[in-house]
């Protein structure tokens, strides 16, 4: 599994999630981007942590934890969210073959708010918005690398335009629904940057064809009518 980092203060509690895990993983790796190995700490797994110099972006940074993973599978989670202990176990079946997620709970630390993040999947829906959070998708290897993996040409959109090009290259997306991801933002989080979303976004519609496609965030799409059939909460 992947745990990119730039907010070493952060990791701690990402890890003590996944030393949670009731199916332990095989191997983590916590990647830091634009410095030194991050001091990670002991845990009851197989750790490895690696420094990236300089800054590469999450995409290559990524690719490049990927690629060093011993595995044939792959789970992401980034620092600032944090599994419930039954995520992998839940997730191990269908990620056998297929591209899995689970559902989340959302939460937004400035305001205090708590919410369940839950879509009925399908391809259709894909193309509407982004009903998959990174840090709740495992993956075969193979699958990751058949499509290039992500992008290092995007530093946001990029676990999107990944889903997009899974989908498109036929493995199946498979959504288990269940809530085993706790998904964190604030205003330190990469999504706080509005012009950059919203210049980022214009660039990963022309590249898929959705020029008509309006912007969302996970937290909007708690309560946009636009998405009402299409949550499962």
């Amino acid at each position: 599994m992947i745990i990119p980092t730039t907010r070493p203060d952060l990791l701690p509690r990402a890890l003590r999630s996944v030393a949670a895990q009731t199916m332990p993983p095989l191997e983590v790796l916590a990647v830091c981007d634009g410095g030194p190995p991050p001091d990670a700490g002991t845990w009851p797994f197989p750790l490895r942590a690696v420094g990236i110099a300089p800054r590469q972006g999450p995409s290559a940074v990524r690719n490049a934890a990927v690629a060093l993973s011993r595995s044939d599978h792959v789970a992401f989670l980034d620092d600032d969210d944090e599994w419930l202990p039954e995520h992998l176990a839940a997730l191990a079946p269908s990620a056998e073959r297929h591209l899995a997620f689970s559902d989340a709970i959302v939460t937004h630390e400035g305001e205090g708010w708590s919410r369940r993040f839950a879509f009925r999947f399908t391809p259709a829906l894909l193309r509407r918005t982004n009903p998959i959070i990174l840090s709740g998708v495992a993956m075969p290897k193979r699958a990751f690398w058949e499509v290039g993996g992500f992008d290092p040409t995007l530093r946001r959109y990029e676990a999107w335009d990944l889903f997009l090009r899974v989908q498109a290259a036929g493995t199946q997306i498979v959504r288990v629904p269940r809530a085993t991801l706790h998904y964190r933002f604030s205003d330190r989080s990469v999504t706080a940057d509005d012009q950059a979303m919203e210049d980022a976004f214009a660039v990963f519609r022309s590249r898929h064809g959705l020029i008509d496609l309006p912007r969302a965030s996970f937290a909007s799409m708690l309560t946009d009518p636009r998405f009402a059939k299409d949550r499962d909460d």
